[in-house]
């Protein structure tokens, strides 16, 4: 359990919270040099400073994020904010808002909805929450689950699929990096999902007071539309 001082206070932890994230998922997580960057990254050290707390990023696997906060690496995860998260977890307020978009091969365009590609091959890694979502709403969608964005792309430009459900941002930078100019990037997306910090629930509700507080701060004084405008420029 975190013990927390005044929120006049600035030093409110004696050890780093520590901070579980997606080690490879730009734009919002990389790690470089040993280091962990990124929006998502930069939005939760610039809240957390605002309100006194020292975090320390825990760089982990995506299928392994959940499982860190359950054996002890860390205390808490940013992840998507799903009803079937908030089960298990806590949130706090988003962080930012992404979701899931769809992506062709191109010159073609991007399909309308997912409705649209009823009986067609729809690729998307297992771990997130996308294929849960395509699973329940669009039925008809022959759905190919892979291990990570890479086999995905790899599969759709192979012709294995129609489309690939990727995140709207961290789709758009894969493909330009993997294959430039070969696929279109979407310009909407069919599911909006915000982000957040999560703990286990019930516990570390102080520590999700607090963070807010920051994170409320930097909105309300523009540090975060500079970070927002500084990797989304990139």
């Amino acid at each position: 359990m975190f013990l927390f001082l005044s929120l006049c206070e600035t030093q409110v932890t004696a050890e780093p919270v520590r901070m579980a994230h997606n080690q490879l998922q730009p734009p919002f997580y990389e790690v470089k040099d040993g280091d962990s960057q990124g929006l998502t990254v930069d939005i939760i050290r610039a809240a957390a400073a605002r309100a006194g707390i020292e975090v320390e990023m825990v760089p982990v696997p995506i299928e392994e994020i959940e499982q860190t906060l359950r054996d002890g690496r860390a205390d808490a995860m940013s992840q998507a904010i799903t009803p079937e998260r908030r089960q298990s977890f806590d949130f706090s307020s988003p962080l930012l808002v992404s979701g899931g978009a769809l992506y062709v091969r191109a010159p073609n365009a991007m399909p309308e909805s997912l409705a649209a590609l009823s009986g067609k091959t729809v690729v998307t890694p297992r771990t997130g929450p996308l294929a849960a979502f395509i699973q329940r709403t669009a039925p008809r969608v022959k759905l190919m689950v892979t291990a990570d964005y890479e086999e995905s792309l790899a599969r759709l430009m192979a012709g294995e699929a129609d489309a690939a459900a990727l995140n709207y941002q961290a789709g758009a930078i894969f493909a330009a990096r993997l294959y430039p100019g070969q696929i279109t990037v979407p310009h909407a997306m069919f599911l909006e999902l915000p982000l957040g910090v999560a703990v286990p629930k019930g516990k570390n509700a102080e520590f999700l007071t607090r963070f807010d507080i920051g994170l409320a701060a930097i909105r309300a004084d523009g540090t975060w539309q500079q970070i927002n405008n500084r990797w989304m420029s990139q």
